[in-house]
C-alpha cells in the first residue's frame, strides 16, 4: 500500500472517531435531566383567612340621632362645621327640630355640603312640616356609597292626629349586603305636655311595618326606663343607652358630666333581627370656648350606635 493511500485511510479513521465523539457528547447534553425528588406540600388548615376575598361583607351601620335645636337661621358657618365634624364618622344621621321656614332647609343643605367636605359624598331628605302644634321638620342624612334610600321618606299619617310631631320614616338598604332597615325619628312633646302619652303609641309602628327591621330614635323628652316604653320593650325593643344624660345644662356643675342634665335622647333597636354593637354620645362642647356658646349649636348631645343585622340577608335573584 503506497504512502498516499495510507494517509487517506488514516484521515478517514480520524473523521469517523471525531464524529462518534460528537454524537456521544451531543446525546448526553440533550438527554432530559432526572426529576428532583418532589417536596411534600404543607398541610392545609381550616381558617377564615384562607381566602379573605370570599368573606361575606359585614352588615353593620353606624348611625346617630341629634336634636339640633331650632336648626335654621341662627346657626353660623362655624357651628355647621362643628356639626359636620361631629357627625362625619356615621353612615346615617337623623336630625330633629329643623325650623319650617326656608332657612331650615338652607341649613340642612349647608350641613350636607359641610359633610361632603369631610371625605364622603352625602345625601339628605327633609320632611314636610309636622301637622300638630309646635310644628317642625325632620331630616335624614346618609352616605349613598354605603346606603340606598328605598322609595320616599314619609311622615306617618296614622299618628298625625295623636302625636304633635308625627314620626318621620325612611327605608334604607345596606349596599354591600342588601339588608334593609326602617328608621323612624321622633321629637316628642316637652315634659310639661306629657310625652309619655305619645311614646306609648309608638308600638303601632311595629305592627304597621312588622316585616321591617325597625329602629326608633330621637328626642323622647323622657328617660328610657319610663313605663311609657313598656309596650316597645314587650315587643323586643331595647334602648342603646341607660342612665346617660344627653341634654345640656345652662350652667356647668362640678364633675365630668356636670354640663349634662336629662336622659332624653336615645335609640331603640328591634332586638332579634338587629343588635347594637356599641353606643354612646358625642360630646361636642369642648369645641367651643364656653358651654353657653356650645348651646348656641344645640342643647343636646348626639347619640349613636352601630347596628348589626342578625337576620339572614335577603336572597339575591
Amino acid at each position: 500500500m503506497n504512502t498516499s493511500l495510507r494517509r487517506g485511510l488514516f484521515l478517514l479513521l480520524l473523521v469517523a472517531v471525531g464524529l462518534a465523539v460528537v454524537f456521544y457528547v451531543s446525546g448526553r447534553w440533550t438527554e432530559a435531566p432526572s426529576p428532583a425528588p418532589a417536596e411534600e406540600s404543607p398541610p392545609v388548615h381550616d381558617s377564615v383567612d384562607v381566602d379573605a376575598s370570599r368573606a361575606s361583607p359585614v352588615a353593620r351601620v353606624p348611625l346617630a340621632t341629634w336634636n339640633l335645636s331650632n336648626f335654621g337661621r341662627t346657626k353660623d358657618a362655624n357651628e355647621i362645621e362643628v356639626a359636620a365634624q361631629t357627625l362625619r364618622d356615621f353612615d346615617l344621621v337623623a336630625v330633629q327640630e329643623v325650623v319650617t321656614s326656608p332657612p331650615g332647609a338652607q341649613a340642612i343643605g349647608a350641613l350636607d355640603q359641610a359633610l361632603d367636605r369631610t371625605g364622603f359624598a352625602w345625601d339628605y331628605r327633609l320632611s314636610d312640616p309636622t301637622t300638630g302644634t309646635g310644628t317642625e321638620r325632620y331630616a335624614f342624612l346618609w352616605k349613598p356609597s354605603r346606603l340606598r334610600l328605598i322609595g320616599r321618606a314619609w311622615l306617618e299619617p296614622s299618628l298625625a292626629d295623636s302625636i304633635d310631631r308625627e314620626p318621620y320614616l325612611a327605608r334604607f338598604e345596606h349596599r354591600a349586603t342588601g339588608q334593609q332597615l326602617l328608621v323612624a325619628t321622633l321629637h316628642a312633646v316637652p315634659r310639661a305636655k306629657n310625652p309619655a302619652h305619645e311614646i306609648a303609641l309608638l308600638d303601632r309602628l311595629h305592627h304597621l311595618y312588622e316585616p321591617d327591621h325597625l329602629v326608633l330614635l330621637g328626642d323622647f323628652n323622657l328617660d328610657a326606663d319610663d313605663a311609657a316604653f313598656d309596650a316597645l320593650r314587650r315587643l323586643g325593643y331595647s334602648a342603646v343607652l341607660q342612665d346617660q344624660p344627653t341634654s345640656l345644662r345652662r350652667i356647668r356643675r362640678d364633675g365630668p358630666e356636670g354640663h349634662l342634665a336629662n336622659e332624653y335622647d336615645n335609640i331603640f333597636v328591634e332586638t332579634g333581627p338587629l343588635r347594637s354593637l356599641r353606643a354612646g354620645t358625642r360630646d361636642f362642647t369642648d369645641r367651643f370656648p364656653s358651654l353657653k356658646e356650645a348651646r348656641s349649636l344645640s342643647d343636646h348631645l348626639p347619640v349613636y350606635t352601630e347596628v348589626e343585622w342578625t337576620a339572614p340577608a335577603p336572597l339575591v335573584p
